[in-house]
């Protein structure tokens, strides 16, 4: 995902489903189309720093890593119109590759604030209970630790059949709580205590395949296609209903997503917020 991770293990998900995917029309007000031809440009341009792990990132990094994520997506069996729910805080660069994976896979992307867990960690638990249940989501994606935080640990007590999960045999996750689930990635590069969750580099899949990934569904990728799930909070910050997507025009008018934003718009800024590793 970053420079330091390109080598990042890649693995072709053998079980999917036959990998429905978008033909696009136009590029305009979509990011992740737009990324591509600024790369094809000036690949070279430095667009982002992280303070987090101290990342700097290319457009030609933004685009390699993002179609990457596409390409693992879709091979995962993943369609257009899929959920994903985030739980990655805006200082980590992984949040970014995946707003601009999803932008070209035509996935939602709904965004929880993990900064909730450091202050009151049963109420955290109820809103990722209440976000799950409410988007459908189809992946979700959390950081392993931060913060004096384990999201890992809160997360299983929220999906506690994680821990009867056994990833050595090869068999999908189900979950009756959230029927829609399919994947929990995380951040993080061990296993251990993790039962039943992806490596989030494991669905960095670098290929050349992406354009006939697209090419092979009638579904149309453009300025109109859904891109970032709204959440509805109460006044304690927990989910109660889902709002209508921005789409992919919207969420660059709007400017919902800053860093995105620069990115296509070729400003160089830095992001700040170290965190502490738990």
């Amino acid at each position: 995902m970053a420079p330091r991770a390109a080598a990042a293990a890649s693995m072709s998900m053998s079980f999917s489903t036959a990998a429905a995917a978008i033909t696009t029309t136009s590029t305009d007000n979509v990011g992740g189309d737009i990324v591509k031809h600024l790369t094809l440009q000036n690949p070279h341009v430095n667009v982002v720093r992280y303070e987090h792990k101290n990342l700097l990132f290319t457009l030609h990094h933004v685009q390699f890593n993002s179609e990457a994520m596409a390409i693992g997506f879709l091979e995962a069996g993943l369609i257009p119109g899929d959920v994903v729910l985030s739980w990655l805080p805006e200082h980590f660069a992984e949040n970014m590759i995946l707003q601009f994976a999803c932008s070209k896979a035509g996935l939602v992307l709904y965004q929880l604030d993990p900064e909730m867990a450091v202050n009151d960690p049963e109420s955290s638990k109820v809103a990722l209970r209440k976000a799950l249940a409410l988007t459908k989501a189809n992946v979700f994606v959390s950081q392993e630790a931060g913060s004096d935080v384990n999201y890992i640990n809160l997360t299983h007590e929220v999906i506690p059949e994680l821990d009867a999960q056994d990833m050595m045999e090869g068999m999908p996750f189900l979950t009756p709580r959230f029927p829609h689930l399919r994947y929990c990635l995380q951040t993080g590069f061990e296993d251990e205590d993790a039962e039943g969750w992806y490596r989030y580099a494991y669905f960095i899949v670098p290929g050349d395949n992406y354009e006939n990934l697209l090419l092979a569904s009638n579904v149309t990728l453009g300025p109109d296609t859904p891109l970032f799930g709204q959440l509805e909070l109460n006044a304690h910050g927990i989910p109660e209903a889902v709002g209508k997507p921005l789409t992919n025009a919207q969420v660059i008018e709007q400017k919902a997503w800053p860093t995105y934003c620069n990115i296509l718009e070729k400003n160089f800024h830095n992001v700040e917020g170290v965190g502490v590793i738990f």
